[in-house]
Formats: C-alpha cells, sequence, structure tokens
C-alpha cells in the first residue's frame, strides 16, 4: 500500500471520529439554550402582590351600665347592661333586678324614708354626649277607691309619698356637687317630671351616681297603709 493511501485512510478516520463529537457538542449546546431559555419563561409567566394589609373598623357606640340594690333586706346590687338579652340591632334593655324606690321588704311607715344610690357607667367606646331619665306613670296596687272598706287614699297623687332625685358625677353620690339639671325635689310620684336631661352626659369609662329618696309623711293616713306604689323610669345615654 503506497503512503499516499495511508494518509487517505488517516483523514477519513479522523473525519469520521470528529463529526460525532460535533453532534454531541451541538446537542450540549442545544439543551443549555433550552433550559435557558425555559428558565426565562417561567419566570415571565407569575406577577405577584402580596397586599398585607387589609383592615376595617366598626363605628364606636355608648353602652350604658347600671349598679344598685335589689330591693330586699340584705345589701345586695345587681349590675344590668343595655346590652342585656338577645341583642341583634339595639341597645336596649329591661332590669328588673335592681329597685330605686327601696322595695317592699321593709315597709315605709308614717317619718320613716329610705334612700337607693343607683351608678351609671358608660363603658362604650364612645363618649355619651346626653344622660336622661324618663319616668313613667305611678300606679299603686290595691288601686284607690277599692278595699273593704273602701281605701280611698292614692298614694301616687294624695302627697302623702314623696320621692325625690339627687345625682352626681362619679361612682359614689356626693351631695355637695349634685348635677343642677338632674334633679327632682321631694313632691308626689305623679308630678315626677316627664324628662330629666344631664346636657353635659356621661365620657367614656365616666361614671354618674344619683341618689333616690323615698319618704311617707309624718301626718299619713292610716288609709294609706298596705298600698304598694310602682313606677317605672327609664335610662337614656345618647351619642
Amino acid at each position: 500500500m503506497t503512503d499516499s493511501a495511508l494518509d487517505t485512510g488517516k483523514h477519513r478516520s479522523k473525519r469520521r471520529r470528529f463529526v460525532p463529537l460535533v453532534w454531541v457538542s451541538g446537542v450540549a449546546a442545544a439543551g443549555l439554550l433550552a433550559l435557558g431559555v425555559s428558565g426565562t419563561l417561567s419566570g415571565w409567566t407569575s406577577a405577584i402582590i402580596n397586599n398585607n394589609t387589609n383592615t376595617v373598623a366598626s363605628g364606636n357606640a355608648v353602652v350604658l351600665q347600671e349598679t344598685g340594690p335589689t330591693g330586699i333586706a340584705s345589701p345586695t346590687s345587681a349590675t344590668c347592661y343595655s346590652t342585656d338579652g338577645s341583642q341583634t340591632t339595639i341597645n336596649s334593655s329591661v332590669c328588673s333586678t335592681i329597685n330605686k324606690y327601696g322595695g317592699v321588704t321593709t315597709p315605709l311607715t308614717p317619718g320613716a324614708n329610705q334612700t337607693a344610690d343607683v351608678t351609671f357607667t358608660n363603658v362604650g367606646s364612645e363618649a355619651g354626649s346626653i344622660f336622661k331619665l324618663t319616668p313613667g306613670a305611678c300606679s299603686q296596687t290595691p288601686t284607690a277607691g277599692t278595699g273593704t272598706p273602701v281605701n280611698p287614699a292614692n298614694l301616687c297623687t294624695n302627697g302623702d309619698l314623696t320621692v325625690a332625685l339627687s345625682c352626681s358625677a362619679g361612682a359614689t353620690y356626693v351631695s355637695g356637687s349634685a348635677f343642677t339639671d338632674l334633679v327632682f325635689a321631694a313632691a308626689k310620684p305623679s308630678t315626677f317630671s316627664p324628662v330629666l336631661t344631664h346636657a353635659t352626659g356621661i365620657a367614656k369609662n365616666a361614671s354618674v351616681t344619683c341618689r333616690f329618696t323615698l319618704a311617707l309623711s309624718t301626718t299619713a293616713s292610716p288609709l294609706d297603709g298596705g298600698i304598694i306604689v310602682s313606677q317605672g323610669l327609664v335610662w337614656e345615654l345618647d351619642q
């Protein structure tokens, strides 16, 4: 075999070895390019904003708390809230445990009187600008003009029984600091002022204490005996 033939065979062998290497290198480059493009595209397919501050607030409200005597012989007290009961959209309740007139356990005798202090506190999240009292109608049992013998007495109207009211700021009643706009001088229950208004209201977490005094005249008739007087009182605190 000639030298030229040998040289030709060597060149062919080199070309055969070189071609697979070039192909493998091309595949590797294509793979790297695909990875690079794929990685870039994956970043483009997601755009994220995280809202981490989303808040809402409810408006403030006044809530009235009442603490006072139950009207029984032992010195017990009760607490009621304007939100007591099955509240839905109203801020109003009925409190039957606090008795501001002293109750019936110790009946009044001629010349006797009894007092009851009741404290109102604004436990809500808003200050109250107006505090009001609306007394209801006075009634009695038995009804005037009934009984055997017939009882003509009417403690609601005859003046033998009087009710008085005085209020001051704070959780304890202080006579020297009594309000001038939330007061009722001693008079028969039927004349209890229809609406009493404390114009400055009750601030948030502040209190007002009211003292009720019930008295039976020293000249009360025996026909006043055995009568139970009742009068509803509605308290209201407005913003």
